[in-house]
């Protein structure tokens, strides 16, 4: 008799898969899951809100390297 699959040989298993086969695992698994029409609708205010903030220039855009430079001093310490 086979043994129960778990969570984690299931994990341990779909780990060795090839890349586009976990992606479209990690696809289904999400699309599996069902939506909260309130808590999309205030990722997409949210989203809108940050949008206008971007246009009217109330926001400071930091270029990606001076970004990750500023996170790994914020979590490494240093100056």
């Amino acid at each position: 008799m086979p043994s129960a699959l778990t969570m984690d040989s299931l994990l341990t298993e779909a780990m060795t898969w090839p890349l586009e086969d976990r992606l479209e695992a990690a696809e289904r698994l999400v699309a599996s899951v069902p939506s909260d029409a309130a808590i999309e609708e205030a990722q997409l205010e949210e989203v809108h809100q940050r949008i206008a903030r971007d246009r009217s220039g109330e926001t400071v855009r930091v270029p990606g390297p001076e970004a990750l430079m500023q996170v790994r001093r914020a979590v490494l310490g240093g100056s």
